[in-house]
């Protein structure tokens, strides 16, 4: 999967892929990223890189921008309303 910092506009590879994979990981790129600033949980962001296979540290590593901004997050959901 391939993953874009926004702020730097650079494309990070997480796996290897091929050609035929792109437009793939492109979309699997704009969910993660999407699905990042929306969570309203540090549970919601462990989900999240449960699902697209990533660690805690890569995504650290790889997108510093977005963990920052998701590390304020409240650790628990927040209950329903």
């Amino acid at each position: 999967m391939q993953l874009q910092d926004a702020t730097s506009g650079v494309n990070y590879s997480m796996n290897e892929q091929n050609e035929d994979e792109s437009s793939n990981s492109q979309r699997d790129s704009s969910s993660f990223w999407l699905a990042m600033k929306t969570a309203r949980s540090m549970a919601e962001v462990r989900s999240v890189l449960h699902c697209f296979d990533v660690s805690e540290e890569e995504f650290s590593n790889r997108l510093p921008s977005l963990a920052k901004l998701v590390q304020g997050l409240p650790d628990e959901s927040a209950p329903p309303t």
